[in-house]
């Protein structure tokens, strides 16, 4: 959650509310679905804590045209975009390394400090959120009258890049930047390993900037007496990237630009950016009375819509078309358009009714065999353990001699260590087994909880399942006797359970199975390679098994 600082006294003239309190305004804030963090009067600073998803109100631009909307002042247009037929051209040096560009243009600006500080701050507030510091989308803003076209993205040798950045007066190469840049000091781990970096150029192979850390110092200072800007945005999802451009679009726009779009030319295909080329769902008044429980007419739920900025068309009596304005980056679902229909309607103005069914809850059947199973492992002498969910790269694969992909990493973590969510407990049960090499063996422990793992087909790309993991660490150990723990476990649950001999990378060639249980291969089980057990300074032999519930 971010915050922005804003005038209280602007804003109230901006929405021509003469009789605009700070009480009132934070009950409009509430059913739209944000908070007032504080209020200073005797400087008149409001400070507004904007929700994670709506990054299109992070400046005080894209707060009074969401509220000028919702409060029914204006209905809000996307602004018009103008083609420039200007060209970026984008060489195949840096799709080689997956990223991609969007841009546009505003001309007629008229800028002062307010406006300049705004530019600046939305720029590094989506750069730290939705831009994870920079590893996902970086931006640029530049004056137009110090470029010329065609410009060029691309991909060259640190040793080749050379312009003075902003804040300095020598010229540096691109080594020199992320060593004596405070830019380049602190996101210069965005470039590790990499043999060349990212860099614009104009016409005149005059350097723009080297993405995502610094612009040039000619050709990147904005100052009251530009009018005209160009915008860049690097990252390697165009989806995030047409989310960010159209978020400029809107805020030059709102300050009284002239927007106009770019063909950006990709080795394989042209991209116009920015354009009106904007998501549509189909939403039901069945799916707002199901989610929400109110019974709205079409008419009066797009309305409620066009409230909340976007713009409508009816299909039916019972369907209505919504184009989704590219700014809006939290809008994913249906339940999503449901949610803001709530948000105009307001939440306190929906009447709690009681249940036409009673039912009786109970258990599930899986915790239920969650429980047993864990009643039944610690009767067998194994201490139940419980790690957390979140691992790395490393301690979950490398170590174990594994190349895989398919896992879900975290976009940003702020300990290095932690960069993918576990999709088995293994790893996790060989760490505590490290760090406890100074107890008394044998050392047996389990785990019997939820791991997340990768699935294409769903909504979210990925589901939880329940696992059964468990290890016994001692000076000697045997697959018969790892074998016979899952034997008593499957004959006391009455599961019929197989063993098929089958070698993976991390266990000894012939000491290895597959588990087969009710004639579902289930996961798998054997006496662990001292490579492993060395990968992970480990010095005790290790058996173990892990199945899927």
């Amino acid at each position: 959650m971010a915050t922005i600082d804003i005038s209280f006294e602007k804003l109230k003239n901006d929405l021509n509310i003469k009789d605009l309190t700070i009480s009132l305004l934070e009950e409009i804030l509430f059913d739209f679905g944000l908070e007032i963090d504080s209020y200073n009067s005797l400087e008149d600073i409001l400070k507004i804590e904007i929700t994670a998803e709506r990054t299109d109100l992070l400046s005080y631009y894209g707060l009074l045209r969401a509220l000028k909307s919702y409060i029914n002042v204006e209905k809000y247009t996307f602004p018009n975009i103008k083609k420039s037929n200007l060209v970026v051209n984008v060489l195949q040096s840096a799709r080689d390394y997956g990223n991609y560009t969007l841009c546009l243009v505003v001309k007629k600006l008229s800028l002062d400090d307010s406006k300049i500080k705004e530019i600046i701050n939305i720029q590094e507030k989506i750069h730290l959120t939705y831009g994870r510091k920079r590893k996902t989308v970086a931006i640029g803003v530049y004056p137009l009258d110090k470029i010329q076209f065609p410009i060029t993205f691309c991909a060259l040798n640190p040793k080749e890049i050379k312009f003075t950045p902003l804040g300095f007066d020598k010229e540096l190469d691109g080594f020199e930047i992320i060593k004596k840049h405070p830019a380049g000091i602190t996101y210069n781990s965005l470039l590790e390993g990499k043999d060349k970096y990212l860099c614009f150029l104009d016409s005149n192979n005059k350097f723009l900037s080297m993405p995502p850390i610094i612009n040039s110092k000619d050709t990147g200072k904005v100052d009251f007496n530009t009018k005209d800007l160009f915008i860049e945005c690097t990252g390697k999802s165009l989806h995030k990237l047409n989310h960010v451009i159209n978020i400029f679009t809107a805020l030059f726009s709102d300050m009284g630009g002239e927007i106009y779009s770019l063909e950006i030319k990709y080795p394989d295909n042209t991209i116009l950016s920015p354009n009106n080329d904007f998501n549509k769902m189909v939403i039901s008044v069945d799916d707002v009375k199901n989610l929400i429980g109110i019974d709205i007419s079409v008419e009066k739920m797009k309305f409620f819509l066009e409230k909340m900025m976007y713009d409508c068309k009816i299909i039916d009596n019972k369907k209505i078309e919504v184009i989704i304005i590219g700014f809006r980056t939290d809008v994913l679902h249906i339940n999503d358009l449901c949610d803001d229909i709530a948000r105009a309607y307001t939440f306190s103005k929906i009447i709690p009714t009681n249940a036409k069914v009673v039912s009786i809850s109970e258990r599930l059947d899986e915790s239920i065999l969650q429980e047993d199973i864990i009643r039944i492992m610690t009767t067998m002498g194994f201490i139940e353990v419980m790690p957390l969910i979140l691992g790395s790269k490393k301690e979950s694969f490398e170590n174990f001699n594994l190349n895989k992909t398919d896992y879900i990493s975290l976009g940003f973590s702020a300990e290095n260590s932690l960069n993918i969510i576990n999709s088995w407990y293994i790893p996790k049960l060989f760490k505590i087994l490290i760090n406890n090499q100074h107890k008394f063996f044998p050392q047996k422990i389990f785990v019997c909880d939820y791991v997340v793992i990768s699935d294409n087909k769903s909504d979210i790309l990925s589901k939880t399942v329940l696992k059964l993991s468990a290890v016994i660490a001692n000076n000697i150990i045997s697959f018969t006797e790892i074998s016979s723990v899952l034997y008593s476990l499957c004959n006391i649950l009455g599961k019929k359970l197989e063993l098929r001999k089958k070698d993976l990378e991390f266990f000894i060639s012939g000491r290895s199975a597959e588990v087969i249980i009710d004639d579902k291969i289930v996961g798998f089980i054997g006496e662990f390679l001292p490579d492993v057990l060395i990968n992970n300074n480990y010095t005790n032999p290790v058996c173990g098994f892990e199945i899927f519930i």
